[in-house]
């Protein structure tokens, strides 16, 4: 059921994302050549700003992705973007392929509010260098706004520090688009169905294929991977969407026969900005239309562009069908699944606003804990043999996030010992763009350990298939594939005590003996990609051409996790290789 350890593979990149095109379907400036010694970005502006292209109308089905929602035996759903109205808007379904079996379901639209950066009439980003003071802060004039030096565009973009975010000032054209939504019912378990979204007054889109649901205790594969998180101002520099649909490619064609594919948050970098979830949707739309996606919110999928500004709480449920509980879209929404007799639990880790239900801005909520702890509960009664937790700021992983991120520490102690009470077996996270997966850890207090959490003694054996299994475990495995995309974290943890108090001063708490003890709790993990960057400080690079993904193979009292790892620069012509680096298993007994 599962490939041997060290198996390596190769692919050829993915064709839609090998180049830095614009995803309004417009030609872009070939993107400058960036060398080890252009670490700076000094453009050469311009007084008059370049003319502000349109936004190009786009009718045909955009943005389409087919998501779980509800009866996974039964049920399917679907979202696309159209610039206009198309009031007939449907989803049409056959399981022939050839339509002659059609059943449709009706669509239903809602007008939303897009906002695209202003380009150049070659699809360039048209950014202004803002003027500063003495000490490097903005100047604003009597208005508020900034004062500008000149203008250019990316076409010029080039280096470190662009690649980070030093980018400049840009602004947003708001378009009026619509967001459909649909759902296919009464479909028959266990079968591979095809599909088609659009209206008979406007346009169709290609055909997309999903595979309901089975019995309890039917083999399944799931891929796992997180962080796309492709930013705007390098989709002409560097396009980080290409990568992020890179790696799905791999993902499912390593899988073979994935079922559904799951995405733990940070879809796109910006939310506010709308090109980043055309690009990352139409680099990724040929993946998308595989197979279903189960889908967390990131912290990203709700931000603005300016920081400080309110996140935009919407934005991921109008890109993406999947149910609410409680009615709640904050940042995202949290629900639950059941496939093959697996009970997955979607969190929203963006529920961190302070309110009468959350006075201390936690990650999540009191509302969505209660709910979490009834969700599960009545899923065991219901027979779940495995329960699985997917969401975005983790726990426990290799970076700094997961003992620095306020929200998540305020959480911590309440999350981890409800998890405990629960029986997770597998808890899938992101957030922290490095790897790495926990030993069974099991819950103790605060008061006895800041982390929360120690290893639990486990017995293992080997199958017949090479893979070591932890036999029953009581306690929960934490799993982390890096990212999806390009930015890189630091693996701060395995850098000695200086290092993390130099480079992350929030966590100079720490001793010596609470590395050792975080450390431990690891059964694998560090910082896949070979970089230099972080030997002083904790830079989020973008320049990574490293990605993991995670196969999930479930049949009856068995899972078999298989962590990979995706090297080469497809942009600079290099190979793709893929190779198995972390492999475990795990045997459920008799509750």
């Amino acid at each position: 059921m599962a490939a041997a350890l060290g198996v390596s593979a190769v692919f050829s990149p993915v064709a839609a994302g090998a180049g830095g095109g614009s995803p309004n379907g417009t030609e872009s400036s070939a993107p400058v050549e960036q060398t080890a010694e252009q670490e700076e970005f000094s453009p050469i502006l311009s007084d008059e700003k370049p003319a502000v292209a349109a936004v190009p109308v786009n009718n045909m089905p955009n943005r389409i992705i087919t998501t779980i929602n509800g009866n996974t035996q039964t049920e399917m759903a679907f979202n696309w973007y159209t610039t206009d109205l198309f009031e007939d808007a449907k989803v049409w379904v056959s399981k022939s392929g050839n339509f002659d079996d059609t059943l449709e379901f009706k669509a239903e639209a809602t007008e939303v509010t897009s906002s695209y950066g202003e380009r150049d009439k070659n699809g360039n980003y048209i950014f202004a260098e803002v003027k500063e003071n003495s000490e490097g802060e903005p100047v604003e004039d009597e208005n508020g706004e900034p004062v500008l030096n000149g203008y250019y565009t990316d076409q010029q973009a080039h280096g470190d520090d662009w690649m980070s975010g030093d980018y400049g000032h840009i602004e947003l054209t708001d378009v009026t688009e619509y967001s459909y939504k649909a759902k296919a019912t009464d479909l028959e378990p266990n079968t591979d169905y095809y599909y088609q979204v659009g209206s008979e007054s406007g346009k169709v889109s290609e055909t997309g294929t999903f595979k309901t649901s089975g019995k309890a205790g039917d083999p399944f594969k799931f891929v796992h991977y997180t962080d796309t998180q492709n930013a705007f101002w390098n989709e002409n520099v560097r396009n980080e969407a290409a990568f992020g649909a890179n790696t799905l490619m791999n993902a499912l064609e390593t899988a073979g026969d994935a079922d559904f594919v799951l995405h733990t948050g940070d879809v796109v970098e910006t939310a506010e900005v709308e090109d980043e979830w055309v690009d990352l949707f139409g680099q990724s739309q040929p993946y998308f239309m595989q197979t279903a996606m189960a889908v967390a919110s990131g912290n990203h999928d709700e931000y603005a562009l300016e920081y400080g500004d309110d996140p935009l709480t919407e934005k991921f449920n109008e890109h993406v069908n999947v149910p609410a509980a409680n009615n709640k879209i904050d940042g995202g929404s949290y629900y639950s699944f059941d496939y093959n007799g697996v009970h997955f639990v979607t969190l929203n880790t963006n529920d961190n606003k302070e309110s009468e239900d959350n006075p201390e801005g936690k990650a999540i909520g009191e509302e969505q804990m209660e709910w979490i702890r009834e969700d599960v509960e009545q899923a065991r009664a219901n027979g779940a043999e495995w329960i699985v937790l997917n969401y975005h700021k983790p726990l426990y992983s290799k970076s700094y996030h997961s003992l620095q991120d306020e929200d998540v520490q305020k959480v911590r102690e309440e999350l981890t010992a409800l998890i405990d009470e629960l029986d997770i077996d597998l808890a899938l996270q992101g957030h922290d763009h490095v790897i790495s997966r926990t030993h069974s850890l099991t819950h103790v207090p605060t008061e006895e350990n800041f982390s929360n959490a120690e290893v639990e003694d486990v017995e293992t054996f080997v199958g017949d298939n090479g893979v070591e299994y932890m036999e029953d475990p009581d306690g929960t495995v934490y799993v982390l594939p890096n990212t999806g995309g390009t930015k890189e974290y630091d693996d701060v943890y395995s850098k000695g005590l200086d290092h993390l108090h130099e480079v992350r001063p929030d966590l100079n708490w720490m001793t010596q003996e609470n590395m050792d003890h975080y450390n431990s709790l690891f059964g694998f993990g560090g910082q896949p990609q070979d970089t230099d960057a972080f030997d002083d400080s904790h830079s989020n690079n973008r320049d990574s051409s490293t990605q993991n993904f995670a196969i999930y193979e479930v049949e009856d009292d068995e899972m078999i996790v298989s962590m990979y790892q995706l090297s080469g620069d497809f942009m600079l012509g290099e190979e793709r290789t893929v190779e198995l680096v972390d492999q475990f298993g795990i045997q459920n007994g008799e509750d």
